[in-house]
């Protein structure tokens, strides 16, 4: 079926073919601890103890990897928009990762895995195929 809105997150934008090669080009150029971890991303705030299981170690491991990025979505923040890449790991399995790229020091707002189809859960989520 055509797309015609979002339904159920309307404030989720996907990104462009464009923005997609930007942000892979700050990725591939940038190094892991050159990026702030918000406060967001651990449990409570506490430095620690991720908020959705995803260990920072995990997360270095894919994030110079931008063959990983299938697709991605924005949506309006504060500061301009946060950024959410999807890294599929495999058929079954990927990661969201959150950053805010518009704001002065580069953050990483979370990263979510996910064990499903790829395909099935973006469809159900955004109404988009990939």
């Amino acid at each position: 079926p055509p797309f015609v809105e979002l339904k159920r997150h309307p404030k989720d934008i996907p990104l462009s073919k464009e923005d997609i090669r930007r942000i892979k080009d700050i990725l591939q150029n940038s190094q892991f601890d050159s990026f702030q971890i918000h406060p967001h991303y651990w449990l409570n705030g506490i430095k620690g103890i991720p908020r959705h299981g995803f260990e920072l170690e995990q997360l270095r491991k894919i994030f110079n990897q931008i063959n990983l990025i299938e697709k991605g979505f924005k949506r309006k923040s504060k500061n301009g928009f946060s950024y959410t890449l999807i890294y599929k790991i495999s058929r079954n399995s990927f990661v969201k990762v959150s950053y805010f790229f518009d704001e002065r020091l580069i953050k990483i707002f979370n990263a979510i895995p996910i064990n499903r189809n790829l395909d099935k859960a973006v469809s159900k989520r955004y109404g988009l195929r990939i």
